[in-house]
């Protein structure tokens, strides 16, 4: 897998970015499905997938070295998210498979 699609912290300007600013890589502007949770107990909104639910916009990054910074990913994340792969969207419609961090 060499795509991840971020919708906060990691997202380029956010606080975590520099993560992902580390290896090489593209952005692009998409999208998923699911709900955003506003009352979890970490403190920040969190994804929950669902196919039926609604539009959540994010950005997607590509990069063939996203397996390299994966268990450092995981460990920002925390035991409050999971890794997850999901159908991500690009405004052209085009459909990529990536990971996501969403609610545990």
């Amino acid at each position: 897998m060499n795509a991840i699609f971020t919708y906060g912290t990691l997202k380029p300007g956010e606080e975590a970015n520099h993560y992902l600013n580390h290896i090489n890589g593209t952005w692009h502007h998409a999208y998923v499905f699911g709900h955003w949770i506003n009352d979890s107990k970490i403190g920040y909104p969190v994804i929950k997938l669902d196919k039926n639910g609604e539009k959540i916009i994010g950005q997607l990054f590509k990069s063939n070295q996203l397996e390299t910074i994966l268990t450092k990913l995981d460990q920002y994340e925390g035991e409050e998210y999971k890794r997850s792969i999901t159908d991500v969207f690009l405004e052209d419609g085009s459909k990529y498979q990536a990971y996501i961090y969403e609610l545990a």
